[in-house]
């Protein structure tokens, strides 16, 4: 294995590069940081193009299977991970890893949490982690934050790579088919005058939208869809996005 000794070498300057978002779409890949996602990664067939591990962890043996699955394996010294690393004290290592293709088509049939113009990717990734945990069939999302960004994947502990996120480019025509599908459509308000969220406790095929965290959801998509609303006692007017679709998702499901 070729080892790698400094913070300017092309494969790493490339990798670093992946850390913007705006590049690692244009690529189709996302730089996966740690034990954890990086073995997610190879767990779920991901396509991991370069690992990138320290000498260390290497030899611990904890690491072996994603080493396996990586085309190409290099040892980094200590200061070169920091170079790759987004946290204080990295785990040593690091995974170029091509991104899957977005899917449009969704089950008829099934549950979906709909996230509009989402810009904060922890409440993105804990709404994926939240939804997997929950069974819902997945999480479509429009005009959002990347679920693979390295914010997004830790806070979905790498349900990103094993559970379906689908892209609506174009949302009202999205959600206009799926309820032509017979879906149910509901949109979460802060409305007092809404209906109770508990009305939807318990649907078959329905998608339930949650809004960006300072606007909520836009006007054309609460005007095709069925307002609910999450009562809430004391001086409270809203809940963090995340929060909310959480209580919506487990009132889907219970």
């Amino acid at each position: 294995m070729e080892k790698i000794t400094s913070r300017n070498n092309p494969k790493i300057k490339y990798a670093c590069s992946l850390k913007k978002l705006s590049f690692s779409k244009s690529e189709g890949k996302v730089l996966a940081e740690g034990v954890r996602l990086c073995e997610d990664a190879a767990l779920n067939s991901i396509p991991i193009e370069s690992c990138f591990v320290t000498e260390a962890l290497a030899g611990s043996g904890e690491c072996e299977y994603i080493m396996k699955k990586s085309k190409y394996t290099y040892i980094i010294e200590s200061h070169v991970a920091q170079k790759l690393s987004d946290t204080k004290n990295p785990q040593g290592i690091f995974c170029v890893c091509a991104l899957k293709k977005a899917k449009e088509k969704i089950d008829y049939s099934g549950e979906y949490i709909f996230l509009e113009n989402l810009r904060d990717p922890g409440n993105l990734g804990t709404v994926i982690r939240t939804a997997e945990a929950f069974g819902m069939s997945g999480v479509i999302v429009s005009g959002c934050c990347s679920a693979y960004s390295q914010k997004a994947l830790r806070a979905s502990m790498g349900a990103a790579f094993r559970f379906p996120v689908i892209e609506a480019e174009s949302k009202i025509e999205f959600l206009s088919n799926a309820k032509n599908n017979g879906m149910s459509l509901y949109a979460a308000v802060p409305d007092a005058s809404a209906e109770d969220v508990s009305a939807i406790s318990g649907k078959d095929a329905c998608i339930v939208a949650v809004g960006n965290e300072g606007d909520g959801l836009s006007e054309e998509l609460i005007s095709i869809s069925e307002p609910v609303t999450i009562h809430m006692a004391g001086r409270a007017e809203s809940l963090n996005a995340a929060q909310a679709a959480t209580v919506l998702m487990y009132e889907i499901t219970k």
